[in-house]
């Protein structure tokens, strides 16, 4: 994790630096926040620039003793490392307060419960599902996201620290010790999601930029996606899988899955891709199904 430390005129500072997103008003950062649970909030932005970018938000507090981080998904036979999920379909099956799809994977199917292999390390619950990469191997996946409970760290490695019982591989890193990674080359607007902590390690944000939906929300850039989080207070910040993999859901008040963006699975609106992993937030008082 970082120690530094900085404060919320700089991270606006650092967020202005480059070439400007916004035109006129700025990004707002105090819109009305949905509580999904304890220490848990959302809410919903449109980041004001040349083209729509919606940006659905959650916001975790680390410091809520009752919240746990756990990468999931479900283990498969022979024929590959996992079997294809929706983050709606975790959501129901886990029992998890919200969840982001994790990281990168192949091949790219339409059902679930199809064999796929996680590109990278993958742990989940102490217990390794899928191995690093190389350096030969990677491709987009040189990082990795690590928790333990409450505790996160974003590294540019290619596996977690064994302290840390679950962890994922993804990458670009975004945004490294406050700043944007200066080497993010990727200027293509795609869905993006996307996982950021604060400094103090205190603060947690998962977000998803919705994209290929002209008039609504067209995507972003890497860049772009890194200002949107260093705008909303991250220091470390690493790329998720993106595209039609990216959905951002939550548990309802009944217990069935929300969307809380709006994904594009095979150019329909709405409609999730089932993918290899995802990074779920629960409460530990209630059981991990």
């Amino acid at each position: 994790m970082s120690s530094l430390a900085m404060s919320a005129s700089l991270v606006l500072a650092s967020c202005a630096g480059g070439p400007p997103l916004s035109k006129g008003k700025p990004f707002d950062l105090t819109p009305p926040q949905q509580r999904l649970a304890p220490g848990i909030q959302f809410s919903q932005r449109l980041w004001p620039g040349p083209v729509p970018m919606q940006v659905s938000i959650v916001e975790v507090d680390l410091t809520t003793r009752d919240l746990g981080l756990v990468v999931g998904g479900i283990a498969a036979d022979a024929k590959g490392e996992y079997l294809s999920r929706t983050t709606s379909s975790f959501v129901r099956d886990t029992g998890a307060v919200v969840a982001i799809n994790g990281g990168y994977f192949s091949p790219v199917v339409n059902a679930e419960g199809q064999a796929l292999d996680a590109i990278g390390f993958s742990k989940s619950g102490g217990l390794l599902q899928s191995p690093p990469n190389t350096a030969q191997t990677a491709g987009m996946a040189t990082a990795v996201v690590c928790f333990k409970r409450r505790e996160i760290a974003i590294l540019a490695t290619f596996s977690c620290p064994d302290r840390f019982t679950d962890g994922l591989a993804a990458g670009p890193i975004l945004v490294a010790a406050g700043k944007v990674v200066t080497d993010v080359k990727n200027t293509t607007r795609h869905p993006r999601s996307a996982i950021g902590m604060n400094a103090r390690g205190d603060r947690l944000w998962l977000i998803t930029i919705d994209g290929r939906q002209p008039g609504y929300s067209e995507g972003a850039s890497f860049e772009e996606t890194a200002r949107i989080l260093v705008a909303l207070g991250a220091t470390e910040a690493l790329n998720l899988d993106g595209g039609g993999s990216t959905a951002l859901v939550a548990r309802d008040g009944s217990g069935k899955p929300r969307q809380l963006n709006r994904p594009i699975q095979g150019g329909v609106p709405g409609r999730e891709r089932p993918v290899a992993n995802h990074i779920g937030v629960f409460e530990l008082s209630r059981p991990i199904r």
